[in-house]
């Protein structure tokens, strides 16, 4: 579970801008070629929609580097509880059995009937 947590926060999310800028300058870039606009026009437009997709790939890409991270934080803090939890439980285990240790439980290691 570890491994997921530090797999989502590797993703490389340089990416996204130029991938957004790229792609939508070329749909509009194509169409402006087909539509027989004149040069000066055309790297006009095409210079135009490189600043505005630009700006709107820095913002999707700050936008989803938030969402990760408060993901992230989220996950931290819920292992952070369970780890509490589990301390709790088994320090309220040791006082109860008179110190005997409690190891996390294999599913393996139990015999359990297969469901059906």
């Amino acid at each position: 579970m570890n491994t997921d947590i530090d797999q989502i926060k590797k993703v490389n999310k340089k990416v996204i801008t130029p991938l957004i800028v790229l792609g939508c300058t070329a749909i509009i870039a194509i169409f402006t070629y087909f539509k027989r606009y004149p040069a000066g026009d055309f790297f006009v437009i095409v210079f135009a929609s490189v600043v505005i997709f630009l700006i709107i790939g820095l913002i999707i890409e700050k936008m989803i580097n938030r969402f990760v991270e408060i993901n992230y934080e989220k996950e931290m803090a819920e292992r952070a509880e369970a780890e509490r939890l589990e301390e709790e439980a088994r320090a309220a285990m040791e006082a109860e059995g008179g110190g005997e240790e409690i190891g996390p439980l294999d599913i393996e290691e139990q015999d359990v009937p297969p469901q059906f």
